[in-house]
């Protein structure tokens, strides 16, 4: 066997090219928004830049239940491969595109390339960790949590210092890089497919989007979503007026709340294999319950940073645990429908995302202006009763139909 095929069989490498893809998609993803302006589309109306983040949001949730089924039937890499092919046509009309519906198109391809990326991704994370699922989730998941701290600086540095159509040839080279990585480790011979008729994979499909664990790991998932993203309006404003903080400031306090991320998934394993995968969940949506209102009570910056960093413990306790959790329930059913699930996953933690948008937006509006700490507290509420969800036992669920693989 050649130096490739034994790479190819490897279940670290799968873990490193899926690691880096999520990398890489969040890196475009966060380049975007401090690139538009300076696109041949000159977008720099808010009302415009909103509609490009939802219409990356729509291209997600268009493309993850189509994918789901695709990929559990044909195996993870040909999504994977097509993935990548849709993040550099994207690129490639943002890098073009001369008018706001190119750039719009661009964003929604954008869209379904990271469901590719992180429906497939996730799945084949599950299929090659099953012991270790939860560290194995929690490093690919820190994949997109880097990508997602260098988005900016690739966005706003780079550009910078090398102008918009060199920044937009760097982000296609590392695209290549990772095509490249895509094309040649990962192995369709390598991965289960499911088999039988078309009516056992709609059955399948009813199956898991019913099903309680999937369900309430969907949910959890959708709160972690929420948490974060409530940090991010949220966390700049309240240290700008405690502190005066510039946004350097706070670009490097998230930075360093996501450095605390890195070191936590052999932690999170490790309660994990003691207390079991949902106490482990509950766990993180309790110190997040707890650490949200605190913001609000924070006198200085450094107090504050403590609260975002117990928050990121938090998101990590219920992320990490949560994503091996949905490749659990699959394994519960007899199933290998793992894309299906994490497709399910995705468009959770996009609504999340949305949601806690539309959230914030209607409670700091000057018609409906609350104080900091009522704005976090509703959103601690939702956590706090979340958490019995997690401490239910769950019944092991009936095999899936024989014709499934």
């Amino acid at each position: 066997m050649s130096w490739v095929g034994k790479l190819r069989t490897s279940p670290n490498m799968v873990l490193f090219v899926v690691s880096l893809a999520l990398c890489v998609e969040e890196i475009l993803y966060g380049a975007v928004a401090p690139l538009t302006p300076m696109s041949p589309a000159h977008i720099k109306d808010e009302h415009m830049v909103s509609t490009l983040y939802g219409a990356y949001a729509l291209g997600l949730i268009i493309a993850a239940p189509i994918l789901a089924l695709i990929t559990d039937r044909i195996g993870r890499r040909q999504p994977m491969i097509v993935g990548v092919v849709l993040l550099i046509i994207a690129t490639i009309l943002f890098l073009v595109g001369s008018t706001p519906e190119m750039v719009i198109v661009s964003r929604m391809l954008q869209g379904a390339g990271a469901a590719c990326t992180w429906t497939a991704g996730l799945a084949l994370v599950a299929e090659y960790f099953v012991a270790k699922r939860v560290w194995a989730m929690g490093i690919a998941l820190l994949g997109g949590t880097i990508g997602a701290v260098l988005g900016p600086l690739v966005g706003g540095e780079m550009y910078d210092l090398f102008g918009y159509a060199r920044t937009i040839y760097f982000m296609l080279a590392i695209l290549a890089i990772d095509a490249t990585l895509r094309f040649v480790f990962i192995s369709k011979k390598q991965l289960v497919k499911v088999k039988g008729p078309w009516k056992d994979t709609f059955a399948e499909v009813g199956g898991i989007i019913t099903d309680r664990s999937v369900l309430t790991a969907a949910f959890a998932v959708s709160l972690a979503a929420a948490g974060w993203a409530m940090m991010e309006p949220l966390f700049p404003m309240h240290v700008m007026k405690i502190a005066k903080a510039s946004p350097a400031t706070v670009g490097a306090l998230f930075t360093f709340s996501n450095f605390i991320y890195a070191f936590m998934p052999p932690v999170v394993d490790t309660v994990s294999m003691k207390l079991g995968v949902r106490p482990t969940a509950a766990i993180g949506l309790f110190v997040t319950a707890v650490s949200m209102p605190l913001l609000a009570l924070t006198p200085n910056l450094t107090l504050a940073t403590v609260v975002l960093c117990l928050i990121t413990v938090g998101y990590a306790f219920t992320m990490n645990p949560t994503s091996a959790e949905l490749g659990d329930a699959v394994d519960r059913r007899g199933s290998s429908s793992y894309a299906i699930a994490y497709a399910v996953s995705n468009l959770s933690y996009s609504l999340g995302m949305i949601a806690v948008d539309a959230y914030v937006q209607y409670v700091t509006d000057t018609a409906h202006k609350l104080q900091l700490l009522h704005i976090l507290s509703i959103c601690s509420a939702l956590f706090f009763l979340s958490i019995p969800l997690f401490l239910i036992k769950v019944k092991t669920t009936c095999p899936a139909p024989s014709s499934t693989n």
